[in-house]
């Protein structure tokens, strides 16, 4: 009776908490190169940047950090990714959240849940368009950090992973207590 009431006063909290200390804090970096993505250095795409940077420092108040930069594949698709990190007490509202405000901008359809693999992560994707252009936009979220990506000329599903890779290189969960050497 002693182990259970032990399993049932630590291990459930603990099973809900672990996602929040492994993904909060975090930091964001947007690398140069990541797969066959360039990051573009030009004053159209550094303005974008900015522009969508902005609005997400707008919209996230309470985030620590924003990023955003427009990226370009090796046969000239682009693909744009913008997001914030900070604590994030609910991940799955927050996704929905996010694609409720950008859904007017990029004429978004009704979304649909992506599954992330990850306890504590929640990924949503949508279909619209910007500038008569089908896009598809992703959003994935958790504990420590938000990250939005705009594609064209792909599927939801393949939007989905390529999310998933520059979420990967972009978002780096750091370790409390832990010390540089």
């Amino acid at each position: 009776m002693l182990l259970l009431s032990i399993a049932c006063c630590c291990g459930c909290p603990a099973y809900w908490v672990k996602p929040m200390w492994e993904q909060y804090p975090a930091k964001a970096a947007l690398p140069a190169q990541i797969a066959d993505l360039s990051l573009r250095e030009d004053a159209r795409s550094k303005a974008t940047a900015n522009q969508l940077e902005a609005e997400t420092r707008e919209a996230h108040l309470l985030a620590e950090d924003t990023f955003a930069g427009v990226y370009a594949s090796s046969a000239g698709k682009p693909v744009v990714v913008f997001g914030g990190t900070g604590f994030r007490l609910t991940p799955e509202s927050d996704a929905d959240d996010e694609l409720t405000r950008l859904k007017p901008r990029y004429q978004l359809g009704d979304p649909q849940v992506v599954d992330t693999d990850v306890r504590g992560r929640f990924a949503r994707c949508a279909v619209g368009a910007l500038d008569a252009t089908a896009v598809v936009v992703c959003t994935s979220v958790d504990h420590g950090s938000l990250t939005t990506g705009i594609f064209t000329q792909l599927s939801v599903d393949d939007s989905a992973r390529l999310l998933d890779e520059m979420r990967e290189q972009i978002i780096t969960p750091e370790q409390v207590g832990s010390s540089a050497t």
